[in-house]
């Protein structure tokens, strides 16, 4: 079982066992008696964060107390499924050298079901709590010769509150939102990942023939289909096809359009993560970089623990931390090619930063209405495009789709991140190999010449556009005029692309697959399948 559901903040108060009824308060007539009445039945209140492990283990914090004088615990415990239930156990202990320092409180609690009628729910754990060591009193009761004693008893509530989403944390600004937003920049994002990803016969998501041949006549055959990073010895490995050149490219023309917009309305750059961020499940998300807890997809049970195994604190030690040291390494990236650099990257650990940040979808005109599994991947109507919530613009964001991932704020620190990965790789095979890689501009973008380490010679981020030079970039940002849009390609002709891609299956398919799914668009789930790139050697 896994109990990622649980990950998060949580407000917490417990209450005094005592069976008297309390009076009525009147917000317009205050009665001081009457308060100090209700406070004495208060126990105490807070916010609990979970790191649930995948193994059911639980570690978090306790912040209670105020920031000028907190009272903070650490907290230790385990998670278990009983007879359907979820019940957790847990303790909190005081932190060294801290008012806090000493106190030791028991938990025993359990996550309540679903009412099948409830309307508007919210989240709740429910249990009982015991002081198991005592130290001094806490206002309202506090004096100067009391102690709250050992074996006080105290029943709690537990209610999860909101998450706060990174947009409403680091949003990105409205200039960028219009421009990333808008539908062609959406269509030619998700249309350059799900060619390069369907095109390859070999794929679960073959392009038939026929579409392939309509494809190719607009323009738009991927001249490199992705591959995946082998398995095994460099020896076993497929040659080098420019996929992975091109998607380090591709990203990197997209990292200086947002740059060149920024700086062309007197905006702050957007700063990429230098290091990926360690595990912080605080629903409160201070700095936008929370890990948001995994949900139920309905996909099926090894779909929802693929992801919360992606977003488990594990995951980022024993994975992340891994893959970051090797792809910082000076050692290990002077043993690879561009190509091998980048398809290593996207498989092993961009996908996988995409899929631990995304959130739960909503719908783009209700944020009370859950998407469990995101857009309709053959829905590209306008409200994906630009909504209105709470009479706002409102930009659909999805992380882990690539018709909007590009709109999460998230999104350009990760790929700055990745970013940063190709001038590691160019200062290693500097002192390796000097000479053997140079520098030259492709498409104004400044890159890297073929040679015994790169393998193409201009990179695809899409079909060239005449008189903006090679690489399909435009040179500039330009609006949707005339037919024209992102990178000056016309936007009927890629929305035809992206319905020959994403259409949904056949009849005939699905009577023999007995699967009715669309092709995916979205980042792959499925990294605990040992044929699946996720669990490729380095």
């Amino acid at each position: 079982m896994i109990y990622d559901l649980l990950a998060g903040s949580w407000t917490y108060r417990s209450f005094v066992n005592r069976p008297d009824l309390l009076p009525d308060l009147d917000p317009e007539h205050i009665v001081e008696d009457d308060v100090a009445k209700w406070s004495r039945y208060l126990f105490g209140q807070g916010v609990m964060t979970f790191h649930p492990t995948v193994t059911g283990a639980l570690t978090g914090l306790f912040e209670m107390g105020t920031d000028a004088s907190p009272l903070d615990m650490h907290l230790n415990g385990k998670i278990e499924d009983r007879d359907g239930v979820t019940w957790i156990k847990w303790n909190a202990h005081g932190l060294p050298e801290t008012p806090s320092d000493g106190w030791l409180y028991e938990y025993d609690g359990y996550f309540t079901a679903k009412w099948p009628d409830g309307r508007r729910q919210t989240d709740a754990i429910v249990g009982s709590v015991v002081r198991s060591q005592p130290h001094d009193d806490l206002a309202p009761n506090q004096t100067a010769d009391r102690a709250a004693g050992a074996g006080s008893v105290a029943s709690f509530v537990m209610v999860r509150p909101a998450f706060v989403e990174a947009r409403d944390v680091i949003g990105l600004p409205p200039e960028l939102l219009e421009m990333l937003g808008s539908r062609p920049h959406r269509l030619h994002h998700a249309i350059w990942h799900g060619l390069r990803d369907n095109w390859s016969t070999s794929s679960d998501g073959d392009i038939s023939a026929d579409d392939k041949e309509e494809i190719t006549r607009l323009g738009w055959a991927p001249p490199h289909p992705n591959q995946y990073p082998t398995r095994g010895t460099v020896d076993l490995r497929d040659p080098d096809n420019g996929a992975g050149e091109d998607f380090l490219y591709m990203h990197r023309q997209m990292i200086q359009e947002v740059r060149e917009l920024l700086s062309g309305h007197g905006l702050p750059m957007i700063e990429a993560w230098t290091s990926i961020p360690s595990p912080n499940r605080k629903s409160r998300n201070l700095d936008g970089f929370s890990v948001p807890r995994a949900w139920d997809q309905g996909d099926g049970d090894a779909s929802f623990k693929g992801l919360a195994v992606i977003k488990s604190d594990e995951y980022w030690q024993s994975r992340m931390t891994f893959l970051e040291r090797r792809f910082k390494s000076p050692e290990y990236l002077a043993t690879l090619s561009l190509d091998q650099l980048g398809a290593k990257v996207e498989w092993l650990i961009h996908n996988l930063m995409h899929i631990r940040w995304c959130s739960r979808p909503t719908d783009p005109e209700n944020p009370l209405v859950p998407l469990p599994g995101g857009r309709p991947r053959t829905d590209t109507s306008d409200k994906w495009i630009k909504a209105t919530r709470g009479g706002k613009p409102f930009y659909y964001d999805d992380l882990n789709d690539t018709f909007s991932s590009h709109v999460h704020p998230v999104f350009w620190r990760l790929h700055g991140w990745v970013d940063d990965r190709i001038e590691d790789w160019y200062a290693a095979h500097a002192t390796a190999h000097p000479g053997q890689v140079t520098r030259k501009t492709v498409g104004s973008v400044s890159w890297f010449a073929k040679g015994p380490w790169v393998s193409v010679e201009t990179p695809w981020a899409g079909p060239a556009i005449v008189g903006h030079g090679p690489g399909g970039h435009a040179g500039e940002h330009e609006h949707e005029h005339g037919g024209q849009g992102h990178h000056g390609h016309d936007v009927a002709v890629m929305q035809r692309v992206y319905d020959l891609i994403f259409k949904p299956v056949t009849a005939a398919a699905v009577a023999t697959s007995g699967t009715p799914a669309t092709r995916s668009v979205r980042f792959t789930t499925k990294i605990l399948s040992g044929a699946h790139p996720g669990a490729a050697m380095l």
